[in-house]
């Protein structure tokens, strides 16, 4: 999939190259849930061909630019729900539309596996985002904000 620019990459074999500085840009930013998506990697929970637990890279002009997961949600076992987790873009890449086409391409694998998707939007910044992607406020699920019906 590609868009001004935005390459979006299925993850099989390993994170990318440029991982690293972007773990540490969003640890900067006090955004905890890449570490997160790096211990669930390394743990083997996206390997095999489980389509539920799905990672894709975001790359604009060739630069790792932003990061997200679709997995079951580990806090609403309900069978019908996935949920959007370890969703992040670069610093330098905001404004380019990185975000919209990773979400995007989120949305489609979630919905494509299950009628809702949830998220935990990180501040009012992402709240915007996601519902401006579709999502609207749900606080009735256990630790999620939004939620995305098919």
């Amino acid at each position: 999939m590609s868009q001004t620019g935005v390459q979006i990459v299925r993850l099989a074999e390993s994170l990318p190259d440029d991982f690293e500085a972007l773990r540490s840009e969003a640890g900067a930013e006090s955004f905890g849930f890449i570490e997160g998506l790096r211990e669930e990697w390394l743990a083997g929970r996206y390997a095999g061909d489980d389509d539920r637990f799905t990672v894709f890279a975001a790359f604009h002009e060739g630069e790792l630019a932003g990061i997200g997961a679709v997995t079951p949600d580990p806090y609403d076992p309900a069978p019908d729900l996935l949920r959007m987790r370890h969703v992040y873009v670069r610093p330098l890449h905001r404004g380019a539309g990185v975000g919209r086409v990773l979400a995007a391409a989120l949305i489609q694998q979630g919905l494509a596996l299950a009628p809702r998707l949830s998220l935990r939007a990180a501040d009012a910044r992402a709240a915007a985002f996601w519902e401006a992607n579709g999502f609207v406020p749900d606080g009735a699920g256990s630790r999620r904000s939004h939620l995305l019906r098919r």
